[in-house]
């Protein structure tokens, strides 16, 4: 069996210091990792830049930077590599700078300079990103590989049940759909998995929901085999 696993926070940059980011610190990405390696999985990462880094020997990691980097990487494995699964966790920028106005001036955003921090308003301009997600199977594809279990990831904050489904059955692309919420994790880290719309399973922390991915990934090799 042989799963690709993304996690960890993309940085979109505004200039050679400064970038957006999100909260994601990759260790959910980094205990499934490591809990499926140890399943005998053959085990490859793509892993954000300063995300926790899985322990031993038996994962292969690539890492990414921003929303481009993680594209063209996956872009890249998908179409020459086969994979059963792909467990697509990283936090992904929604939207990545686009222009920046300082002093009436216009600059590009990216990392070869660095801005004057005296103006006194700084305008940051961002446009919308494709979602990833949805690219992923088309990826292996273009490549000639099979189809991979696709599981996506969503994080919701205080949502009423409605709205999670909402969002979960907005992810049509993904087989399997994680979803975890803010208001939830204040002590513990509990994980809803979703098949079609339908919950399949409560799960107590990352070490359970690896657990229960592994199993479903077996099932859909159990199927295609038959």
């Amino acid at each position: 069996m042989k799963v690709l696993l993304t996690f960890g926070g993309t940085r979109e940059y505004i200039d050679a210091a400064r970038f957006i980011t999100n909260l994601s610190t990759g260790r959910t990405g980094r205990i499934l990792a490591e809990r499926f390696a140890a399943l005998g999985c053959k085990t490859v990462c793509v892993r954000a830049q300063g995300a926790e880094r899985p322990a031993g020997g038996k994962v292969r990691l690539s890492e990414f930077t921003t929303f481009k980097d993680l594209d063209l990487e996956l872009r890249r494995l998908l179409k020459t590599e086969a994979f059963d699964a792909v467990v697509h966790l990283a936090a992904v920028s929604d939207y990545s700078p686009a222009s920046i106005e300082a002093a009436g001036k216009k600059f590009a955003p990216g990392r070869t300079v660095k801005l004057d921090s005296n103006a006194p308003e700084l305008t940051l301009v961002l446009k919308r990103n494709f979602k990833i997600i949805d690219r992923i199977k088309k990826y292996a594809a273009a490549g000639g590989q099979p189809e991979p279990l696709l599981t996506g990831f969503k994080l919701t904050s205080g949502a009423a049940a409605p709205a999670v489904l909402e969002k979960v059955l907005a992810l049509a692309s993904a087989d399997l759909v994680v979803h975890n919420d803010l208001a939830e994790m204040k002590k513990e880290h509990p994980f809803h998995l979703y098949r079609d719309g339908k919950l399949l399973a409560d799960c107590g922390g990352p070490e359970e929901l690896a657990d229960r991915l592994f199993s479903e990934i077996e099932k859909k090799m159990e199927a295609t085999c038959s």
